[in-house]
């Protein structure tokens, strides 16, 4: 059984990597900002910093200046607005034929100020080894993006380990915008193996009440690398403590206090200190936090009036399946009908294999309560941050920061002890996501081809 499972293992990994081919480099929303502060952080500069020494604002940091050159040659192939002339493929190409310079130019990076560097790890290894190596700038970001996925896997692989996800939450992950997250080195595929990871030690933990120590400190620290890097995933501080009141020990109780105190301490260190200048506005942060605490029907009613504006409702709902790139790469409508109608199925196969049981109503409501309160804080977080008060509508909000909360309610609905989801419905739960898993990753390298070139297309729409 183990073979099989490194065996499935390593044709994953190989998939991910013919995947990447049709990827052109700093292709994800918001991927040049975090590379760059992965190189900030393999420079040695956790924290964001002033471009002047003892300035007060920290805005940025220094990075290689071939490193950023890079990116913004390949920002030139991204939008609407984009340079058509240009070639993905050429751009890569020539990319390999430059070097790191060593040289330091100061690039801001306030939109991560947010984000504790601990989640910028693997990116700034592979940084690092990539100039120990002595890659080239193309060859050096196809390393990092590689040991990324590499580890994402890795951690994907321990968690089914533990605990096989619902049926719901595979087909989640599987959807085109969570495959190429994953497969794109940005902070959201090591994100999403993260929470699996979480889910599963909970739900032995739950069950058995004891962890090994290792699996102790992956459940703990994972949870703090993902509310320090997705603040909306706060409430997940809640699985923890509810573990603390079924299983009580001094263990637990120190573990979650250290994690309570330190998952605070870098949020209200992220607030105090990231100064954003890219949104003007009459307000500051702190100002519209009180004015939403004041009022929190308000808050409640600009979330309602966002799902239902037809533009940017739409658009979340579009971009949690499939508006890849930088929005401007969506996946067909019948595609995005049909993976519409695959999860809706994953969910009737999910309650249908799943044993309900009344010891399993807490479990259940914990999840639930994460789920719905991550889902909201991502709403609070960007009216907060990236809007002024009174708004009518939360602007950019994209679809990809619902995709945990999902994994979240999906795991509320599915099997909640490891032995997983009754033998009766495994065969059909299996052939479902062998078809839903080849469906979707056609539609992925259909779409990224027809939008880069960068490689042959599966099938033609």
């Amino acid at each position: 059984m183990q073979r099989v499972r490194l065996a499935w293992f390593a044709l994953a990994f190989a998939v991910a990597c013919g995947m990447m081919q049709l990827i052109p480099a700093f292709q994800s929303p918001d991927e040049i900002v975090h590379l760059l502060r992965a190189d900030m952080v393999a420079h040695g500069q956790p924290l964001l910093q002033g471009e002047e020494p003892g300035a007060r604002s920290r805005t940025g940091g220094w990075v290689d200046t071939h490193f950023f050159v890079f990116s913004q040659w390949m920002q030139k192939i991204v939008g609407p607005h984009r340079d058509r002339s240009l070639s993905p493929a050429w751009l890569m190409d020539q990319a390999t034929r430059y070097d790191w310079q060593d040289g330091e130019i100061f690039v801001n990076a306030s939109a991560t100020g947010y984000y504790a560097p601990f989640i910028y790890l693997p990116h700034a290894l592979g940084l690092k080894l990539s100039r120990e190596f002595d890659l080239s700038l193309g060859h050096s970001y196809q390393f990092t993006r590689m040991l990324v996925t590499l580890l994402v896997f890795g951690l994907v692989f321990w968690a089914w380990q533990i605990a096989r996800p619902a049926l719901l939450v595979q087909a989640l992950v599987l959807m085109p915008m969570a495959l190429f997250q994953i497969i794109s080195p940005t902070i959201d595929g090591l994100c999403f193996a993260l929470a699996l990871l979480v889910l599963s030690l909970f739900l032995l933990q739950w069950h058995e009440g004891k962890a090994t120590r290792w699996q102790s400190f992956a459940f703990y620290f994972s949870i703090f690398l993902l509310v320090t890097s997705r603040t909306n995933l706060l409430p997940m501080v809640l699985l923890p403590l509810v573990l603390l009141l079924r299983h009580g020990s001094w263990q637990r109780l120190a573990a979650s206090a250290t994690l309570l105190v330190a998952s605070a301490g870098w949020t209200l260190y992220g607030l105090l200190h990231t100064q954003d200048h890219r949104v003007v506005r009459a307000h500051s942060t702190g100002q519209i936090i009180s004015a939403y605490l004041r009022d929190p029907l308000e808050f409640l009613h600009l979330v309602g009036r966002t799902i239902a504006d037809p533009f940017q409702g739409q658009l979340i709902a579009s971009s949690v399946v499939g508006n890849l790139g930088w929005a401007d790469a969506p996946i067909p409508d019948f595609a995005l009908a049909a993976i519409g109608g695959g999860l809706l199925l994953a969910a009737l196969l999910t309650v249908a294999g799943t044993r309900y049981e009344r010891a399993d109503l807490g479990i259940r409501a914990t999840l639930l309560v994460a789920a719905l309160g991550s889902a909201l804080l991502a709403f609070f977080a960007l009216a907060v941050t990236w809007n002024d008060y009174p708004a009518r509508v939360v602007q950019g909000l994209q679809g990809r920061y619902f995709i945990i909360p999902a994994m979240l309610l999906a795991a509320a609905l599915g099997p909640v002890r490891p032995r997983g989801a009754p033998a009766q419905s495994a065969t059909a739960q299996r052939l479902f996501i062998l078809l839903y898993a080849a469906f979707c990753l056609g539609v992925l390298a259909t779409t990224l081809h027809g939008r880069y070139g960068m490689g042959a297309a599966v099938f033609d729409f």
